[in-house]
């Protein structure tokens, strides 16, 4: 086909793609379509009426009445003239027409006179053909009636994307998707074809990129690149290989070959071809394409999630920002894992498996603790300590970060309530994810909350990273209602995320702490050491209070305290204590260690 096309214009070439990936043109007649037909032939009281598909060389009837032959050349079709204006074409005399009285179907058989052709026209913009009327004898067609035949072309493209769109042809592209490439590997390992194969999985777009692009150029512009670039894709694989569009930017494709190294070579090429510059509505474009790929037989593992598979070497690829990853058993291990976690947590939070631990924070001008930061444990009976470290990330990635944090807080003011009925006031921070700012009832969470507990809002702290209050604008109006109820808020991480100073001005935030990765070299890093003094007097200017964490050795602890750091937390101060040993820590007499002069 792409060879066929060479002299066409794009738009042509991009039409023909489009009608080709229907896989309409000669397929069987159908019922649904032959109805429309007989109905048109009945209102207009013609005796012809045809639904016709314009190809590179000829006019194909999927369905047609009055007519005898199937297709006729498109250098004679009337309908080929018809796809060209999104209105309805109407010739009331063909023999007075001069577009068409030497035509051969109106010098001969059948003799047209009248023609009405309503263009089948789709979502994305593309004529495929007509819904046409032809009588023998020269009439005219109203308004009324012309607005009646493009609601039966309307008819017919609803039938059209219905047949297409059976869950086996992507909307934008109209290339076979996920369903058609699951379909294709299970026809494969049906038949038992042996012989190595591999299963290429393409993600032609970084998410910076479609974002970028969409902003740049809106929706309509982006799915015409996405065309454009299953069409280059296509063309470089060449016609014997089907190309299937699985995601919004990702393509799959197979490839017969013999051995790993002779895949791994052709896949190079084209991920070569594919980062090469090319020209989209007049702006250059370089892909960030990368490709995960694996070896398969189809008469031995065309029952496995090949798919699924594939998608593990292609995240792998993003993450190494590598052009082309294969498979290997152990990268599906910490996905599955991470799925794992995510599945059991509403169990796990039901069995009790999960318990808050506290870290002191010393206030270092008052030289007492003034605080204390909630931390998450998980211990499951089964798979033993869970890290934090590894079962937070997992779950902030899902919308079951909303029950965790839900359950964080709650434990957390439920203890805070305690600890006050013995007599303690000390502040409580509790840990929010970006997740947790963008959903809109988290202030009003976190008012009912206090209001449960019958804790005062002040005795709250939110603790939240530069990343998690940069995603959009719902969080800063998130921490501004938050801020109103008495919650203080700090901003964590800091010096190690976007650090976007500008947003300090726009957000509520009373307190920064400084990352453990900036805390730690200080004492053996010159630069480090002068990096974290800058950000503490950085800090102070601004009006903040300073807090470093991870502080674990006397010498960082006496330079952070010389450098006017107002608050100090880590091993050094306290590790992350149980509940119940609090309080007696608290009530114990601050170690001479940490009442540096």
């Amino acid at each position: 086909m792409l060879e066929l096309l060479t002299g066409a214009s794009e738009a042509e070439r991009e039409r023909l793609l489009v009608l080709e990936a229907t896989k309409l043109v000669d397929s069987p007649a159908t019922e649904d379509f032959d109805r429309i037909t007989r109905l048109a032939a009945a209102m207009f009281n013609v005796p012809t009426a045809l639904i016709s598909f314009i190809t590179h060389d000829r006019q194909w009837f999927k369905s047609k009445v009055g007519m005898e032959v199937p297709e006729t050349e498109r250098g004679a079709a009337f309908c080929d003239h018809a796809i060209r204006s999104s209105d309805v074409l109407v010739v009331e005399d063909a023999a007075r027409d001069r577009r068409f009285k030497f035509n051969r179907l109106v010098c001969g058989q059948p003799g047209i006179r009248f023609y009405a052709g309503a263009p089948l026209i789709t979502q994305s913009g593309h004529a495929l053909g007509s819904l046409c009327i032809i009588d023998t004898e020269p009439r005219e067609l109203s308004e009324q009636e012309a607005s009646q035949l493009k609601d039966l072309a309307a008819l017919v493209m609803v039938q059209i994307e219905r047949t297409v769109s059976v869950g086996r042809v992507h909307e934008v592209t109209h290339l076979p998707n996920r369903a058609q490439l699951r379909s294709d590997l299970q026809d494969l390992a049906m038949a038992g074809d042996p012989g190595a194969r591999a299963l290429a999985l393409v993600d032609v777009m970084s998410s910076s990129q479609v974002q970028s692009a969409l902003l740049a150029l809106g929706l309509p512009a982006l799915e015409r690149s996405v065309r454009v670039i299953g069409s280059r894709l296509g063309s470089l694989l060449g016609s014997d290989i089907t190309v299937y569009h699985v995601s919004e930017t990702r393509f799959a494709f197979m490839l017969s070959v013999g051995q790993q190294e002779e895949a791994s070579t052709k896949l190079e090429w084209i991920m070569a071809r594919m980062r090469e510059p090319f020209r989209f509505d007049g702006v250059a474009f370089t892909l960030e394409a990368r490709c995960g790929a694996l070896m398969f037989d189809a008469k031995s593992d065309g029952r496995r999630d090949l798919l699924r598979m594939a998608t593990s070497a292609l995240v792998q690829a993003g993450a190494e920002s590598a052009a082309l990853r294969w498979y290997a058993a152990d990268m599906d291990v910490p996905h599955r894992r991470a799925y794992a976690l995510v599945k059991m947590l509403p169990e796990s939070l039901e069995n009790g498996e999960f318990r808050l631990v506290y870290q002191p924070k010393l206030d270092v001008a008052k030289r007492r603790f003034s605080g204390v930061e909630a931390l998450l444990r998980w211990s499951h009976p089964v798979m033993g300590t869970i890290s934090p470290a590894e079962f937070v990330p997992a779950i902030e990635k899902t919308a079951a970060i909303h029950q965790l944090t839900d359950w964080v807080l709650e434990a957390a003011l439920a203890q805070t309530a305690e600890w006050q009925s013995q007599g303690l006031f000390i502040t409580v921070a509790v840990n929010a994810s970006a997740k947790n700012l963008e959903h809109p009832e988290f202030a009003s969470k976190v008012r009912e909350a206090c209001d449960r507990h019958r804790v005062d809002p002040k005795w709250l702290h939110i603790e939240c990273t530069e990343n998690s209050v940069l995603t959009g604008s719902r969080t800063s109006d998130t921490l501004q209602e938050i801020e109103k109820l008495g919650v203080q808020i700090s901003l964590d991480d800091f010096g190690v995320g976007y650090s976007n100073i500008a947003c300090l001005n726009r957000l509520p935030v009373s307190l920064l702490k400084l990352d453990r990765s900036l805390v730690a070299p200080i004492a053996t890093d010159f630069r480090a050491w002068t990096l974290a003094q800058s950000l503490i007097d950085f800090g102070h200017c601004l009006g903040y209070r300073m807090l470093a964490e991870g502080v674990e050795d006397a010498e960082t602890y006496e330079m952070l305290v010389q450098a006017g750091c107002d608050a100090i937390q880590g091993y050094f101060v306290s590790r992350p204590i149980e509940a119940t040993d609090l309080l007696p820590f608290l009530r114990a007499q601050i170690p001479a260690r940490l009442l540096v002069s």
